[in-house]
Formats: C-alpha cells, structure tokens, sequence
C-alpha cells in the first residue's frame, strides 16, 4: 500500500540554508518551537492510518550546543507545525523517519516537553512514540546525525487507546529524561506503557537518553502493553553502564555519559562483573548482586561454595545459574573461607579441588550440586 505523501520541502531552501552556516563563523540559533514550520494537521482518526510527509533532513546548527537533548543537525524553525486534533481515547502517538542517510528526530510535545531519538530498532531510522499523546501543537524537527542532508518522510501514525492511555493525575512519560538533568535526586510519577522497542543503555540504572516505556519494561516495573503510573528517580551520569537482557528487552553496554535515571521499584541495580570476589572478603554473610555473562574460559576451584578467587563469571554456569553467553543479574552470597574445595564437572565446566582458602562465595540460586569428581591438582 503507498502511503499518501505531502510535497517534499523545497531542496533549494535547504541548500541555501546549509550554505549559509557552513560558510559563517558567526554563532548560529538553537532550535525554537516558537517559529513558524510547514504546518500539518490530523485526527487521531486520521493517523489510524499512517500518513507520510516529505521533509529535506538536515541542517546547519549543531545539537551538540543546545540545551535540548541530542546529537546531530537540525534548522532553527521547526521542519513541521503539527496540529494533532481529536485524541479522546487517548491512543499513543508515534512518529518515525525513513530516509536512506542517518537521520534524527526531535519533538517539543503538546505539553513543552523535548523528545529526542537517532537510531532505532537497530538501524538509522529514528521513531518516538508518546504514550496517550494530547491533542495539541507538535514542533518536529527532522535531522541529520552528520552534516549531509538527504530526502526523508516522516511517518506519523497512532495505537492502542481506550482510555488507558493515561493514568488519573499523571502525566504520560516522556520518551527519555534527557530534559530532567537539572532535578537530580528527585523522583517524578509518569504514565508509562510498557514497551519492548526503543533503544536502552545499562541495568538498573540507565543513561537519561534511553526509552523510558522499554527501561521500564527491563527494570520489570511494568509489562509489554501495560499502563500504569511508575515513579522514575533522576540521577547524575554514569561512568559507564551495563548492557543485559531482562523481561525481553535487549539493553546496551555504554561508556561515561551525562544522566541516568532508575526505578525505585526495581530490584537493587547489578554491579559490574568483578571477574573475582577477593576484594569481597569483608562481606561475609552479604548477599550481592552483579551482571554476569555466562562463560567457560575461566579457572574455577570448588563446586559451591568455591574459592573466591575463581573466575565469577565461570562458578555461574559451572553452578547452572546461568548458561555460556547468557547475561543477566546474579545474586552471589560472600562466605568464609574453607578447608578444602571439592572440584567437578558440571554444565560444561570442569571445577578444580584446592586445600585451604582465604574467602569463598556460593550462589543462592544455584540447583543441588552433583557429586564432586575425584581429587585432582592444585592451583
């Protein structure tokens, strides 16, 4: 089915107006809801089914200093005035972008709320979709993440609704926390819906530009569809952030980044993969959680408890509670140290005996061990 489609923006005026910045050394301004863009208008019964309107991605001001979120080019004016009119069931909004170059999205909502996204659902189209999305004026901007410009559609469409879109006295959230930086160690109630799209970075504690609706999800705070008020607390950046699959959504590893936010329903955040436990020694009798990658490479002595200088990601899988490859938070109970260890085989990995040892570990979680295999060499 061809999906009806507006008259693209002129080429020309976007040229001029990339000229015209790369050429100029003088300062140029940040994105500004308050001009006027190419207007647009549709029902929620319109978007029923999906509309396309053309757009020249691209621009000449830089996001990277501007105080909305995100990366990438974009022009001053808003591309699109959008008048979304009729929205009483309160379905959710989506809007996404197809273009063949790498492109990006920003929205100031209905309720002067900034919503950015680049890349989505593993390639470069980017898509924000605002749960239970009120009638009101929309200011788009669709960029580019380097400075080419190229032709795009954008794609506006709507789902769900009957009412649930919103939870009574909540807002609905926004799509990532990038705008709430200033509010640090506040926890703000948002109607959320969960979802298993959009992309995540880090467990438990994740980067201000990840999907609320799908971290959300990953936390465990709420189901795929599900529409609830979730309380969502706003943190500072992290150095870095793990990456996990939880409540089927797929998380990312990234490095230091600006602000985080977590879920105070959630389960205590994991802590990194340490590699070993020895610097855990003076926690006996504490039951810890970190983010482990089940592997069989490392050296393990022991068959639970073991010792704990044993490879923790490598005890996992030797103790069945995670399986070669697998990712996922692993509650790991700091012990004295024993006697002796008795190694084994088990699940692919062959454990080691050992004599007396400083410090040991066990998993709670872990099924009954089998019976340990005959003495063999020590370390």
């Amino acid at each position: 089915m061809t999906l009806p489609s507006l008259s693209l923006r002129p080429l020309a005026f976007g040229l001029v107006t990339l000229s015209a910045g790369f050429g100029a050394s003088a300062a140029l301004a940040c994105p500004d809801w308050s001009l006027t863009g190419t207007p647009i208008s549709y029902s929620a019964q319109d978007l029923g089914r999906p509309q396309a309107v053309g757009v020249i991605a691209g621009g000449n001001v830089d996001l990277a200093g501007c105080p909305m979120p995100g990366h990438g080019y974009v022009i001053t004016q808003p591309d699109f005035d959008f008048s979304f009119t009729d929205n009483s069931a309160r379905q959710d909004l989506t809007l996404r972008v197809e273009a063949a170059c790498d492109t990006v999205l920003l929205i100031n909502d209905a309720t002067g709320t900034w919503h950015f996204s680049d890349d989505e659902g593993g390639n470069l189209n980017p898509a924000i979709t605002l749960p239970g999305a009120p009638a009101g004026a929309y200011d788009i901007w669709i960029g580019t993440f380097g400075q080419s410009t190229c032709e795009a559609q954008l794609i506006l469409s709507v789902s769900g609704g009957g009412g649930a879109g919103t939870a009574p006295g909540y807002p609905p959230a926004p799509g990532n926390m990038t705008t709430y930086r200033g509010q640090v160690g506040q926890t703000l109630t948002f109607t959320v819906t969960g979802s298993t799209s959009g992309s995540v970075w880090g467990s438990g504690v994740y980067t201000d530009d990840s999907s609320v609706a799908a971290a959300a999800v990953h936390a465990g705070v709420i189901r795929p569809g599900e529409t609830a008020p979730v309380e969502v607390t706003v943190l500072p950046g992290q150095q870095s952030y793990n990456g996990s699959t939880q409540n089927g959504v797929q998380s990312s590893n990234y490095g230091s980044w600006s602000g985080s936010f977590s879920f105070p329903a959630a389960a205590p955040a994991a802590m990194a993969d340490p590699g070993n436990l020895t610097s855990y020694r003076d926690r006996v009798g504490q039951t810890l959680t970190f983010l482990l990658t089940g592997s069989t490479a490392g050296s393990v002595w022991g068959s639970g408890p073991y010792t704990d200088d044993s490879s923790l990601a490598t005890a996992a899988v030797h103790a069945g509670v995670l399986q070669p490859g697998q990712s996922g938070p692993v509650e790991v109970t700091i012990l004295p140290g024993e006697q002796s260890y008795s190694g084994s085989a088990q699940n692919g990995v062959q454990s080691s005996n050992y004599g007396s040892w400083q410090g040991s570990y066990s998993f709670p979680a872990a099924p009954a061990v089998s019976a340990p295999a005959q003495p063999s060499a020590g370390k």
